[in-house]
């Protein structure tokens, strides 16, 4: 998995089963501040995650069920694997063919 997705996933994941704040999120996933406060507009923007109470600049967010399907598929992107391999058979039908 690439980086972006990585940082993403870790973002998502420290989310779950729990309010935060952008802060809460730079303190337990160890990311740059900078990075959770503008991936924040841009999760909110998509409704991966929702406001649930603001105060001013202030507010405290909790993931969507969209998120929380983002999440599931970004785990799953780690556990795949594609099989590329040939039997022998079916290389000598695919050349006699």
């Amino acid at each position: 998995m690439n980086e972006s997705k990585e940082r993403l996933k870790k973002m998502l994941e420290v989310m779950v089963g729990r309010v935060v704040t952008p802060g809460d999120v730079v303190a337990l996933s160890g990311l740059p501040r900078y990075e959770v406060l503008a991936a924040f507009h841009v999760l909110e923007a998509l409704n991966l995650v929702e406001v649930i109470n603001e105060k001013g600049n202030y507010k405290v967010y909790k993931i969507t069920n969209l998120g929380l399907k983002l999440l599931k598929a970004l785990e799953e992107v780690n556990k795949a694997t594609i099989d590329i391999t040939v039997s022998q058979a079916q290389e000598t039908q695919e050349v006699t063919t």
